[in-house]
């Protein structure tokens, strides 16, 4: 009995961490800051570039498509690619 409840247990705690998904949002770059390795949206959202995302490319203006994760508070870019 006490390995099937550990066995579970492990299960259930691999389903929560599957949990943390990438979402994709779309819009218009209005600031790409590269020191800082951000990008501001029109609407106002700021993304932080993780490490590996190429920023030299993007331009103000530029309609992107960015797939991203909140952690600690900041959404943080994955990927950031032209919109489709």
């Amino acid at each position: 009995m006490k390995r099937y409840l550990g066995v579970l247990s492990a299960l259930a705690l691999l389903a929560g961490a599957g949990m943390a998904m990438a979402e994709e949002a779309k819009g218009t770059l209005q600031e790409v800051d590269q020191e800082a390795r951000t990008i501001i949206m029109e609407d106002g959202t700021t993304y932080t570039a993780a490490e590996g995302v190429l920023l030299e490319e993007l331009q103000p203006g530029q309609e992107v498509t960015v797939s991203f994760e909140e952690e600690d508070g900041k959404m943080v870019a994955n990927e950031i690619r032209p919109a489709e």
